[in-house]
């Protein structure tokens, strides 16, 4: 038996988990479905995030021509409960890390993030990751 503080505790916030459990309830990009493999091509792919107090996760899918890949990061934000989402364009082999990432133009300073509800708002950040992810498969598929 484990203490219930403990379980599933692999470092990241509570609410960051929330948000993780609700997006992988439902993490295939349907617009992806290919009739002729019977799966989907869109892969949604997640790894730990950490910046100091900020810990939740980031997810990372890469377009239908391996172009590109959109990551977004989602932690509860260190200086109050809003729970929020930093998302960018990057390709990588290896997991994006604070000390890899290339931002750009979003996150100069730690208020500068890309989406941000309020405290206990997991499925409302849930649902906006869900969408961007969605309109990247859907705006990477338009060429092919």
């Amino acid at each position: 038996m484990t203490e219930l503080r403990n379980y599933l505790d692999d470092g990241a916030n509570y609410q960051a988990r929330a948000v993780m459990c609700y997006i992988q309830r439902d993490c295939d990009i349907e617009s992806s479905w290919n009739t002729k493999e019977e799966k989907y091509d869109a892969v949604i792919n997640i790894a730990r995030w950490e910046n100091c107090r900020e810990q939740g996760y980031i997810l990372s899918m890469v377009s239908s021509d391996y172009q590109k890949q959109l990551n977004i990061a989602f932690f509860e934000h260190r200086n109050s409960d809003l729970i929020c989402a930093v998302k960018w364009e990057q390709t990588s082999r290896n997991t994006i890390t604070i000390d890899t990432a290339e931002f750009g133009d979003v996150y100069k300073d730690k208020y500068d993030v890309s989406h941000s509800v309020n405290h206990g708002e997991v499925v409302k950040m849930a649902d906006w990751i869900k969408v961007q992810f969605d309109h990247f498969w859907r705006d990477s598929t338009k060429n092919n």
